[in-house]
């Protein structure tokens, strides 16, 4: 009776004990989330609506300390329930407590296959999101990204059309004149600028369709120069298609390769007047520029001669560091006018940083997620496998005092771990092949199956894993034959 007593006593205890792992284990994943917190409006995008509001929410609070609590009890009370329904005749007939300890290891094991299956889905998830977002950061954007761009406003100051058609030309005469600068163009759309202008077109000799759209920019002279985008085709405007009425366009190659199909498009007629009525002559072709976003494919483009700037965005391509330029910028504006300000002053490579900024900050807190998975599903393979070679030490010693080689027991303990993470890696993988359908809107020139992202996420997973493992299985073949026989 007081050995059942005892029994009895050592499940209470045992449950106690994790109740207050699972506690203390809470209070710091608190004390966790109110530090990362702190952190994460740093890494705000810029996009993301009340991030900085961001706070712990009481009753997500009492939801995660009950989710703590109700994980720490359930963890203490099934050992506890397997130790009291021990029969203690048999149990002491029987060698120790290998019955239990079996049931122990079996539940153990399932939970580290389990593990390593959502160590899949999140590692596949999240090198999914990093080879596109590589793929975003390596796309073509038609554009330099070493050019300075800013967005001038003029005020009430400045109401007539001449007036500040001047203004800019002066402008312009004098940023020109600023030491290390090459061109300085202007144009009232700027690329990644979230700003668009769209315009009805009709395309001689094409079979049209009712309200055909293409973006269309008023450029001032040198703005391609400025901001580095390529002419493949046919000229630029001339210096009398800027100061008259000339009715010429320069279009892009996506405009080209679709309504110019098959047939030279220097020469040919756009109208893209909104009564239908003048036609413009294409003179020349640049290259795709990525306006409204990273992950879209370009769109047709049709480009005007500005002939009187009157405001919009100014590009500055100059030898000078970015600093130094924008310092330049605003001492010359100043001089010019002290009343007015420089807005948005950027190079075009921080625009296309603020453009790839929300897939950066969600491909950096899934990555996050995924590691401190890995690192878990890692703690438990380790923990799993010090535990079966602590259970094993008399079999070990057999196994060795018959003939059996050191290697042999390392190849015995990695085997089981092997195996472990060889189902955790099949159920990971046909869990991913259905997950991963959800993220196919968030993908960007890769595809959901990736063979190249499914494969390193298996060697990771593989590799790691046996690392893990490595250190119980050393112990275990550093054992001591003769003193493993006398342990029960």
């Amino acid at each position: 009776m007081r050995s059942e007593r005892d029994v009895a006593a050592l499940s209470a205890n045992s449950s106690r004990k994790a109740t207050l792992i699972g506690v203390a284990a809470g209070a710091i994943g608190v004390g966790l989330a109110f530090f990362f917190l702190r952190i994460l409006p740093q890494l705000d995008p810029g996009n993301i609506p009340r991030l900085n509001e961001a706070s712990l929410d009481l009753r997500v609070l009492l939801f995660t300390v009950g989710v703590s609590l109700l994980t720490s009890v359930l963890t203490g009370i099934l050992p506890a329930l397997a130790v009291s329904r021990i029969n203690l005749t048999d149990f002491l007939a029987t060698t120790g407590s290998r019955s239990v300890a079996g049931a122990h290891t079996r539940v153990q094991s399932t939970l580290i296959v389990v593990e390593s299956a959502l160590v899949v889905v999140l590692l596949a998830g999240a090198g999914l999101l990093i080879r596109s977002y590589i793929n975003v950061e390596s796309v073509d954007t038609g554009f330099s990204p070493a050019t300075v761009s800013m967005n001038i406003g003029l005020d009430t100051r400045y109401g007539e059309p001449q007036q500040r058609i001047a203004f800019f030309r002066g402008l312009f005469a004098r940023f020109q004149a600023l030491p290390g600068v090459q061109a300085v163009g202007a144009i009232n759309d700027l690329p990644l600028s979230n700003s668009e202008d769209l315009k009805l077109f009709m395309v001689d000799g094409y079979p049209n369709e009712k309200n055909q759209l293409a973006e269309s920019r008023w450029i001032t002279p040198q703005y391609f120069s400025a901001m580095n985008i390529t002419l493949v085709a046919g000229r630029s405007f001339s210096d009398e298609e800027y100061s008259s009425d000339a009715h010429t366009v320069i279009i892009n190659r996506s405009f080209a390769r679709k309504y110019f199909a098959n047939r030279n498009p220097i020469g040919g007629r756009v109208n893209s007047d909104d009564h239908h009525i003048q036609w413009s002559t294409v003179v020349g072709v640049i290259g795709d520029v990525r306006h409204s976003s990273l992950e879209e494919d370009p769109v047709p483009q049709i480009y005007f001669p500005d002939t009187g700037f009157q405001g919009g965005y100014i590009a500055v391509r100059s030898t000078l560091p970015p600093r130094s330029l924008a310092a330049a910028i605003r001492t010359t504006l100043h001089a010019i006018d002290p009343n007015l300000a420089a807005g948005d002053i950027r190079t075009m490579g921080e625009l296309e940083s603020l453009a790839s900024a929300q897939r950066r900050f969600q491909t950096s807190l899934l990555t996050v997620f995924a590691a401190i998975a890995l690192f878990l599903a890692l703690v438990g393979l380790y923990g799993l496998m010090a535990y079966s070679v602590s259970r094993r030490t008399r079999e070990v010693g057999i196994r060795m005092a018959l003939g059996a080689q050191r290697t042999d027991v390392m190849l015995l303990v990695l085997s089981k771990a092997a195996l472990l993470l060889a189902l955790g890696l099949v159920s990971g993988l046909v869990a991913s092949w259905f997950a991963t359908r959800a993220m196919q809107a968030f993908l960007f020139g890769v595809g959901r199956h990736d063979p190249m992202t499914i494969l390193s996420v298996c060697a990771l997973l593989a590799v790691s894993g046996l690392i893990a493992a490595i250190i119980p299985a050393r112990r275990a073949a550093s054992v001591d034959p003769m003193q493993a026989l006398r342990t029960e």
